[in-house]
């Protein structure tokens, strides 16, 4: 079923109106998903114009979405492996994402910051085409001490690292996640001294080294697995 956003009051407009009824040619009274305010509703189109299609709201779905809200800070990395990153952890199911600026970063900040809306926008389509509910925000990217203050506030804190830690596979009870995923150069081991003197945790993701697009991935799998967000 095609699923649309749709503002406070359950219309439809922008570009989501513009993908109803010139893209896909929906009418009145086809059966749609509407995904508003954090929720999902099964909805019919009930009126269209050039400003806006309104629809009526039916029963509510049952939410997708984890229960351990998990922030990726992800280390800045080149061409379009961000843009990866986002659709597939936003699949996965990503609270937030965060570029971080890193020693060993090739990419720096861009004080432009021509990216972070396009970020966003692939978090967003991606949350259509994965039936969720919410749509994970990508932070402007900001430098490393920015980022080592803020996952402070978090209630466990993970750093894939290349240089071993502890495997995964004990529950995860925790609720509020951060991981920290080094760029293309990896983790300098002042970066790593740092995590672990806030109380960051090095965790292992087996005896492969990863590249940094697919790390983030994998230990947001496997933080979801051990608290029993996927199946168990």
């Amino acid at each position: 079923m095609h699923r649309f956003f749709a503002e406070a009051d359950g219309s439809i407009v922008g570009e989501e109106l513009n993908h109803l009824t010139r893209v896909l040619r929906l009418s009145v009274g086809d059966e749609i998903e509407v995904l508003m305010e954090g929720r999902r509703f099964q909805a019919a189109i009930s009126s269209i114009d050039k400003e806006r299609a309104t629809v009526d709201l039916g029963e509510e779905l049952p939410s997708r979405e984890a229960k351990c809200r998990i922030t990726l800070y992800q280390g800045m990395c080149k061409g379009d492996k961000m843009d990866f990153i986002v659709q597939k952890c936003t699949e996965m199911g990503v609270f937030a994402i965060v570029p971080v600026e890193m020693k060993w970063s090739v990419v720096k900040i861009d004080k432009k910051d021509k990216k972070t809306n396009r970020y966003n926008k692939i978090a967003k389509e991606a949350v259509k085409q994965c039936g969720r509910s919410f749509v994970p925000e990508v932070l402007p990217p900001m430098t490393f001490k920015e980022a080592l203050r803020r996952m402070q506030g978090h209630e466990k804190l993970l750093m894939p690292y290349e240089n071993g830690g502890d495997a995964f596979g004990q529950p995860i009870n925790e609720r509020d996640i951060a991981i920290l995923v080094g760029p293309e150069g990896g983790i300098a081991p002042e970066e790593a001294e740092a995590i672990e003197s806030i109380g960051g945790r090095a965790v292992t993701l087996g005896s492969r080294i990863l590249r940094t697009e697919t790390a983030g991935l994998v230990a947001l799998t496997l933080t979801l697995h051990c608290a029993g967000e996927l199946g168990g």
